[in-house]
């Protein structure tokens, strides 16, 4: 381990990595600021308490931090919300995951603490650490791998039956968008790309037109030999679980690969608010099942209902 083992010190070394990060498209601008507030209120908090060096930070203190009360827009003091303390969760295990990969703990202090997820069917959308994690781990070094094109196709809104099947072709960098030609259970449709995605699909694309130069068959995440639907669908399946077992979610139960495109509809509702904005997304027809996915209940809507369950 390193020789200054002061919080401080570990705060700045970790905000110094989450930079470059940010820097590389791993991590959105918008989430260094979050986590980076966060993460030194953490450090304040800790202080407070006498937690001075990375080793002095416990379970127990991170657990009261995570589920610390707030103050409400009126300016009551309450229990924080789900989606706050899982948002502080997230921070400290990125946190705690930095300063592992520099050699300054070997510790994790929230990965016992159990918070209510929102999961359908079994599946949740992973959390914003957990995306971050996932595009470090899937960015290539020497040359763009399908596990990287797999994973930007799924953070933009693939399911694991189509992103077997995108060209290169399919990709309109310009815009920043892939088409996702859909399914029996999807609609074809235009899927969004962040930064990284962009990044990581241009290079892909050049990687494999090199060797295959028509774009209309040219597959982005898996081998472009005939192969059935079948057998797409299970190739892309493997790169994206072997992703999940790199950053140690393959132990989780209600986290598979639809995982991934399920943090595009959660994204897409984060940012407009809007359930159909979801559903396109990932090309669902049902808005009861787009709202499931991500876990919103419209029932209890406080805009429509006041946060009251409707009679029945």
């Amino acid at each position: 381990m390193g020789t200054d083992l002061s919080l401080t010190h570990g705060i700045d070394r970790v905000l110094q990595v989450w930079q470059q990060m940010a820097a590389d498209n791993e991590m959105s601008h918008q989430t260094y600021d979050k986590f980076g507030l966060l993460l030194r209120r953490l450090g304040r908090y800790a202080t407070v308490r006498g937690a001075l060096l990375i080793g002095d930070v416990t379970p127990a203190l991170i657990e009261d931090f995570v589920n610390a009360k707030g103050h409400s827009r009126h300016g009551d003091v309450s229990d924080a919300a789900v989606a706050t303390r899982l948002l502080r969760r997230s921070v400290v295990r990125a946190a705690f995951r930095t300063l592992r990969e520099i050699g300054l703990s070997d510790q994790d202090p929230a990965r016992d603490i159990v918070l209510p997820a929102r999961t359908h069917d079994g599946v949740r959308a992973l959390t914003e650490d957990e995306m971050v994690e996932l595009r470090h781990h899937a960015s290539f070094t020497t040359r763009p791998t399908r596990h990287a094109a797999a994973a930007a196709l799924a953070l933009a809104g693939g399911h694991s039956g189509e992103i077997g099947h995108i060209v290169v072709g399919d990709l309109d960098l310009s815009h920043r968008k892939v088409w996702m030609h859909g399914s029996g259970k999807y609609d074809p449709r235009w899927c969004r790309l962040d930064g990284w995605g962009r990044h990581v699909l241009a290079e892909r694309a050049r990687h494999v037109s090199a060797e295959h130069p028509d774009p209309k068959s040219a597959r982005l995440a898996v081998s472009s030999r005939p192969s059935s639907d079948a057998a797409l669908q299970a190739r892309a399946c493997v790169a994206l679980k072997d992703l999940l077992r790199r950053i140690g979610l393959d132990g989780e139960p209600d986290v598979k690969p639809a995982s991934i495109t399920a943090t595009a509809a959660a994204a897409a509702f984060q940012a407009t608010g809007r359930i159909e904005e979801a559903a396109r997304s990932i090309g669902l027809r049902s808005l009861d099942r787009a709202a499931a996915i991500i876990g919103h209940d419209w029932r209890c809507d406080p805009a429509y209902t006041d946060g009251m369950v409707p009679r029945a």
